[in-house]
């Protein structure tokens, strides 16, 4: 089982019960199963009395009374090999930094600085492999830009042919309306012309039929003088 129990009665100086009493523990570093800065807390009972099953790692100790600032009571660390004790036992006991050489804390710094640069300089390749995408998308855009205003430049152009033409043949219409016209009046009077030519054959027509009665008229009668 992961977890050593921790448990005992919270006095003070006096040896009195603590009472309204928060025991806060903040996990200092990931362990195989807490994560670091997690919180767990424990309320003793109006004796005093506590009881916590903790996992195993390293962790700072607050104690919150009501009224009082929070107070670091200092650090734990609770091994896979730990005994069940109180609180006060933990406390007291050798932690990792009270025995660690120098030489290993400035390995163990070295190597947190690396991994956070490492971390940093993947962030930096992601955000740079992002613009470069960012940079070849506005690239494309910029080129579906161009493309549009080239078409839109050569429709302009072929509606600007178009509407030339289309003037062009009106004016060709409006010139052959004219002329139609004009063709049209030239017909009329040429009619009238021939109706007038017409009555005046119908009009010589009549005299002349009028010119050979009075001749025949007057044939007969020279004849009939003769007789």
């Amino acid at each position: 089982m992961a977890a050593v129990k921790i448990s005992g009665v919270l006095k003070d100086g006096a040896g009195k019960p603590i009472q309204n009493c928060t025991i806060q523990l903040k996990a200092k570093r990931n362990s195989t199963t807490v994560l670091v800065n997690t919180v767990a807390s424990e309320n003793p009972d109006e004796a005093g009395r506590y009881s916590m099953d903790v996992e195993y790692g390293q962790y700072s100790v607050t104690l919150l009374v009501e009224g009082f600032p929070p107070s670091h009571a200092g650090t734990i660390t609770v091994y896979e090999g730990s005994r069940p004790g109180t609180l006060n036992d933990f406390l007291g006991a050798m932690t990792e930094d009270d025995v660690m050489p120098e030489a290993l804390r400035r390995f163990e710094a070295m190597v947190e600085e690396v991994a956070r640069n490492a971390e940093a300089a993947s962030q930096s390749a992601a955000a740079a492999k992002k613009s470069e995408t960012a940079a070849a998308s506005s690239k494309n855009a910029a080129k579906t830009s161009e493309t549009n205003a080239a078409n839109s430049a050569q429709a302009a152009a072929t509606s600007k042919t178009a509407s030339a033409n289309s003037a062009t043949a009106a004016k060709k219409s409006e010139t052959n309306a004219k002329n139609s016209e004009t063709a049209a009046k030239t017909s009329e009077t040429n009619a009238k012309s021939s109706q007038t030519a017409a009555k005046t054959s119908e009009t010589n027509a009549k005299a002349s039929e009028t010119a050979a009665k009075n001749s025949q008229v007057a044939a007969a009668q020279s004849e009939s003088a003769a007789a």
